[in-house]
């Protein structure tokens, strides 16, 4: 090993904004692709169920279905977000 190499310095403490991204993107990752796509043109774009529909090509019923359990995914997660913030 070399001697002169000094040790990285910690990264700095993530901020809240950040955190709260990190989870956000947890969420997303944890769909399904199709339930991401639904959930994000729906939720982010605002979207309707028809035009999602026609996009994916998937029956309304099945946009309707993966945007709530997209939706279901992020609360809990948003719930987890919410207990470690008020922890100590």
């Amino acid at each position: 090993m070399d001697a002169d190499i000094s040790p990285q310095p910690d990264a700095p403490a993530a901020t809240p904004s950040q955190l709260v991204w990190s989870e956000f993107l947890a969420v997303l990752d944890a769909l399904p692709p199709s339930a991401r796509a639904a959930f994000m043109l729906h939720e982010v774009f605002g979207a309707s169920y028809h035009d999602i529909s026609g996009l994916l090509g998937m029956p309304l019923p099945a946009c309707r279905q993966q945007v709530e359990q997209a939706r279901a995914c992020a609360l809990e997660h948003a719930r987890s977000i919410a207990n470690l913030a008020r922890a100590p």
